[in-house]
């Protein structure tokens, strides 16, 4: 196959293969020969902020000269976004190749073995990006976990070198459960004995949770709570915020990034850094650097003049979200493209966006996956909005297109769903191209 037919293939595994169990990812890891066994991981779970923590580790630790695997989801573009090595996304050569490498393995595993079914789209991948991570050796494999923790299949490494939790929420409830604490239940599986675990520390309830994980397993917690972070000051397209270190007491440093919640995701990667190398590894120049010239597509990424693309899915994220929208543009004119996927609780983020009161103009666009809504069904959740300021388009470049129409002096913001914020994101290659 090409690197397009690998592709569509691994799409297609959504369609067939089912959840399987841990110990069945790792018979597959034994099959393909336990690559990356005795590697030095990071895993990190959690609701929200989990792959830009992820992103900030890697440069922290490349900022101090060691090279890194990284292993996060979803992609917004292209699947090879999913597997990184220094930042990048691997080659097309280099993911065809472990394609073909866990394809041989699985199609004869199916064939031979009774109690081996297909790896699932998630599963496959983070086989391919094994098979990667043997063949390159980075010093640090970063694995963010993909809906859970316990059952997730990056969670089969038994002596990782540090855990990391971030922020707890309500998403993914009908897998996970339908509370804060029952999901951080879920997230703290990924704690492991003896390996020290850092984590937010917003909710008492779910920081209970995770503090009884961690006792029972003799792992030595370190919380990213209010007490970290002092001194935010949001400019035009940066932060400037105080972080108060393991080591350095407090250190002034400064974001890429208008989006108020990296300011925690931020300091939940600097804490994990410095509980991962220890002071004498640690250079404060050096981290000052990294966190200022680290960015993360479609985290309030600026795609043009005034126009921001935000990952917001769910209710946290979401308030998230708002809270960046109202420091950010002070009292300028503000539009909303905005869109949503069928599993996700879109009816309680579009009433937070409306009571919010931040968007004069809504433009609502359908998505092409078949989890997508169309853009009526959207619109019928909005109970305030005048019908005048609300404008339904059934394709996102329409949607798009329609909102540039309509900016004007003022700013525009894209949220709702990662699927939307990749389609925007395919929408701007294209016509860059």
């Amino acid at each position: 196959m090409n690197i397009t037919q690998a592709q569509e293939y691994i799409c297609d595994i959504q369609k067939f293969a089912k959840k399987n169990t841990l110990e069945h990812t790792q018979k597959y890891l034994e099959l393909l020969g336990s690559p990356c066994a005795g590697a030095n991981i990071i895993h990190v779970a959690g609701t929200n902020g989990k792959g830009s923590v992820c992103n900030y580790l890697r440069a922290l630790l490349e900022e101090h000269g060691y090279s890194t695997g990284m292993f996060v989801s979803p992609h917004l573009v292209d699947m090879r976004e999913r597997i990184q090595r220094d930042g990048e996304p691997v080659s097309e050569e280099e993911f065809l190749r472990a394609f073909n490498r866990v394809m041989e393995v699985t199609e004869r595993a199916v064939s031979e073995e009774k109690d081996l079914h297909h790896p699932t789209f998630f599963e496959f991948l983070f086989l391919m990006a094994m098979v990667v991570f043997e063949e390159q050796k980075p010093d640090y494999i970063i694995l963010e976990t993909g809906m859970g923790g316990r059952l997730d299949a990056t969670n089969v490494f038994a002596r990782p070198k540090l855990t990391v939790i971030t922020e707890i929420g309500l998403d993914h409830c009908q897998y996970l459960g339908d509370t804060k604490e029952k999901i951080a239940a879920e997230k703290a599986g990924i704690v492991k004995p003896e390996v020290p675990l850092v984590y937010v520390n917003r909710d008492k309830n779910v920081s209970a949770v995770l503090s009884q994980a961690a006792e029972r397993c003799g792992s030595a917690m370190f919380a990213v709570d209010k007490t970290r972070i002092s001194d935010v000051n949001i400019n035009n397209k940066t932060i400037d915020f105080s972080y108060k270190s393991r080591y350095y007491n407090n250190v002034s440093y400064t974001l890429a990034s208008s989006a108020l919640y990296q300011v925690e995701n931020a300091a939940t990667a600097l804490l994990a850094f410095e509980v991962l190398l220890g002071r004498e590894q640690t250079e404060l120049e050096k981290m000052q650097k990294a966190v200022a010239c680290t960015t993360w597509a479609g985290r309030m990424e600026q795609i043009a003049e005034d126009v921001y693309v935000d990952g917001a899915h769910n209710e946290d994220g979401v308030e998230a979200f708002l809270a960046s929208v109202a420091r950010q543009s002070g009292d300028r004119r503000r539009l909303l493209l905005f869109s949503a996927v069928s599993d996700k609780d879109y009816v309680t983020m579009i009433n937070r966006v409306e009571k919010s009161g931040l968007f004069e103009i809504y433009v609502v666009a359908g998505i092409t996956d078949e989890r997508g809504l169309s853009a009526q069904q959207i619109r019928n959740c909005f109970e305030r909005c005048d019908s005048d300021n609300i404008h339904l388009c059934e394709s996102v470049q329409d949607a798009y297109e329609k909102a540039l129409e309509l900016k004007g002096d003022g700013v525009l913001y894209i949220a709702g769903s990662l699927y939307l914020a990749g389609e925007i994101k395919a929408l701007l290659k294209e016509e860059t191209k």
